[in-house]
């Protein structure tokens, strides 16, 4: 059983169902990725498990607590989930520490121990350095007892006998500190503790304004983890972000969520932010789960060749398998049979995306050949082993390229191999081409 256990979850709009019959089972303290393409209903899925939707059917339980089911609806703010949006949104009239606290509990109790955000001197400056007293011991009592003074060894026996009140001011009962004092106390550490763990604890008193895309999906992250949530939901959280910098900040931010021991599910078209940061990968299309496994599993044994071409660059040949290998363009290679289909959610219990064991076909059945641009190797032309090819195209991206090679036969069949930049031939040099991982067969649509 997973921490978050969805179970044959549906969503519709009107008469379009956008999610069918979706089930996953997020393990505790693990980072989820949900992939697919526009339109698939990632942010349909998130916006169901954080109770922003109805839903058709279907069960979703978080610790083994049923947040929503038949009659059971919980309201977003009782779901013990915290929410990381595509962009920011933070509050703009709110400081950097006010908008982290924003999801903290606030209480006051007799004009006492109590501090807005906003309200301090230095603003949340003052929630970093200690709640201050405030109140009619500020006003009316004596200087021992005001903003900056000293307190006794142990704070909870405060007593004015030790402190004699000065002519013509009334006599009254000190104030205790009381777990409202505890709680802002807490509060005030939380946001301070927070602020560090993200890296602004030098900006806690700036607007969002002065803050760079960066620096504002840290607050937003930070806001987001302040009370401590049983789920962390994100919603494409480094989209808006250029390259270099959506690189950096979801390294740091999965760093984060590892080291805070948080279970989090994150959606995002982007295949390389899932399977970079992800401890699962659920691949999605048509607002159902096609696949779901470690990247590895997903990246290197695709269920179908669509989630193989979405996930990445892919090599297609047609093929016949014999006895365990697979006859093509590139000469007779070792192949794994990929023909077993996805088990339906509700079948033993067991999540979409799981497959069955397949028998091979018949030896001379035709098949379709699936390889990944980096398994395919190149040799110098003189190589026994290997097939005669000729370089035809080259992407260079800086650390590596992806080539095109015509292959010697009568098709003049073309592949694409991703090749080290140190490694890169120049165009229409001759090369042998070998593979250097088993090829995977699917059965022809």
């Amino acid at each position: 059983m997973g921490w978050v256990t969805i179970e044959a979850l549906r969503v519709a709009y009107g008469d379009r169902r956008v999610l069918d019959d979706v089930s996953l089972r997020i393990p505790r303290g693990s980072l989820v990725a949900v992939l697919g393409p526009s339109g698939c209903g990632k942010t349909t899925l998130l916006r169901a498990v954080a109770g922003l939707l109805p839903v058709a059917s279907g069960t979703i339980s978080v610790g083994g607590r049923l947040v929503t089911g038949p009659g059971v609806q919980r309201a977003p703010e009782k779901r013990g989930m915290g929410w990381v949006p595509q962009d920011a949104s933070l509050f703009p009239h709110l400081t950097v520490g006010e908008n982290i606290g924003f999801g903290l509990p606030r209480t006051k109790q007799n004009d006492d121990l109590y501090c807005e955000p906003g309200e301090a001197p230095s603003r949340v400056a003052g929630l970093l350095a200690g709640l201050r007293q405030r109140g009619r011991a500020n006003r009316t009592g004596p200087a021992s007892l005001r903003v900056g003074a000293a307190l006794p060894a142990n704070p909870r026996t405060v007593s004015l006998a030790h402190h004699p009140v000065a002519p013509g001011h009334n006599h009254l009962a000190p104030a205790p500190i009381t777990p409202d004092r505890d709680r802002q106390t807490s509060r005030a550490a939380r946001i301070a503790e927070l602020a560090t763990l993200v890296g602004l604890a030098e900006l806690v008193d700036r607007a969002p304004s002065q803050l760079s895309g960066g620096q504002a999906q840290r607050v937003s992250l930070a806001r987001a983890l302040a009370p401590r949530p049983d789920l962390m939901l994100l919603d494409e959280p480094f989209a808006a972000l250029d390259p270099l910098l959506r690189s950096a900040l979801r390294t740091e931010v999965a760093a984060l969520l590892r080291g805070q021991h948080n279970t989090s599910l994150l959606v995002t078209h982007d295949q390389e932010e899932a399977l970079s940061l992800a401890d699962f990968v659920a691949v999605m299309c048509g607002g159902e789960i096609l696949q779901f496994g470690t990247p590895a599993d997903v990246y290197e044994r695709p269920v179908n060749p669509w989630v193989a071409g979405f996930v990445g660059d892919t090599v297609e040949l047609d093929g016949l398998w014999r006895g365990g290998r697979v006859e093509c363009a590139l000469g007779s290679l070792a192949a794994d049979w990929m023909g077993a289909q996805a088990v339906p959610a509700q079948s033993s219990g067991a999540p979409r995306g799981e497959r069955t064991a397949a028998s091979a076909p018949r030896d001379g059945t035709p098949v379709l050949v699936l390889l990944r641009p980096e398994w395919l190797t190149l040799a110098d032309p003189s190589a026994e082993r290997g097939t005669d090819a000729v370089t035809t195209a080259i992407a260079y991206a800086g650390h590596d390229a992806l080539v095109t090679f015509t292959i010697a036969d009568l098709a003049k069949t073309e592949v694409r191999a991703r090749v080290a930049a140190p490694d890169l031939p120049p165009l229409s040099a001759r090369v042998k081409l070998g593979v250097r991982q088993n090829a995977l067969a699917y059965p022809l649509a």
